[in-house]
């Protein structure tokens, strides 16, 4: 389990390990193009409140891998578990870090308006101050303007990353658990891994965070779900739920 888990994780460090060989940054809205609308469209997928569709769905995608109806059910417990702790770690290390996100840094450089004052308003009046920003670069797609409204929140950690990770990091240790080694198995694995590494990418393209928040939230989540799949091995929980 270990090693089949730390593999995927590794696979995900290379997003910002790429990033960091290439010493690629964040250029603005300048350098968007139709490919990072289509991640726009995969960052929604982490995005309140279409996160939790996201997570109904994910759970059903687990129905013809896992063995019977009762450990379906004990496993979507296990993910909402997941999903909780990972999200609310994430909020708690956001407001101890408080680092401004990189297109706030933008905003800031070209306006009068610090990230002290940005971070100091209420959310409702951050997402005002990015629409009226924007309002004035006619160039910024309405869909980038929208996102950026929204996640108004600090960039230290990624909670779309734990949460892309967190899910990819699901399927491939209840995979391993049930010991699914089918093609609806691989198939939901590869698609998995697909989406969190665009994810990942997504975070970086949209100038939502920087790659040590990829990073760092990467190795949050796969130290919590070893932990967490090292507890239901050592349990054989699911191995005794019977039909």
């Amino acid at each position: 389990m270990f090693i089949r888990l730390s593999l995927y994780t590794l696979l995900l460090c290379l997003v910002p390990f790429f990033t960091w060989i290439f010493q690629w940054q964040w250029q603005g809205v300048e350098a968007l193009n139709s490919f990072d609308h289509f991640l726009y469209w995969v960052a929604e997928t982490g995005s309140s409140p279409y996160a939790i569709i996201t997570c109904g769905l994910f759970a059903l995608l687990f129905l013809p891998v896992i063995p019977n109806r009762k450990q379906w059910m004990l496993a979507v417990v296990v993910m909402a578990f997941s999903v909780v702790l990972t999200q609310g770690l994430k909020s708690v290390l956001k407001t101890t870090f408080a680092e401004p996100r990189p297109y706030v840094v933008a905003l800031a450089q070209s306006s009068d308006i610090s990230t002290d004052y940005f971070y100091d308003i209420p959310r409702n009046e951050r997402k005002e101050v990015v629409l009226q920003f924007y309002a004035g670069k006619p160039e910024t797609p309405v869909w980038l303007a929208r996102h950026h409204g929204n996640e108004t929140g600090y960039s230290f950690p990624s909670g779309h990353t734990i949460f892309a990770v967190g899910w990819l990091l699901l399927t491939v240790g209840f995979t391993r658990i049930f010991g699914s080694k089918s093609f609806k198995a691989r198939l939901l694995v590869g698609g998995m891994t697909v989406w969190a590494v665009l994810m990942l990418v997504s975070r970086l393209r949209l100038g939502a965070h920087y790659p040590i928040d990829l990073l760092v939230s990467t190795l949050i989540s796969w130290l919590i779900h070893y932990a967490l799949f090292l507890f239901l091995q050592k349990k054989a929980i699911f191995l005794k739920v019977q039909d």
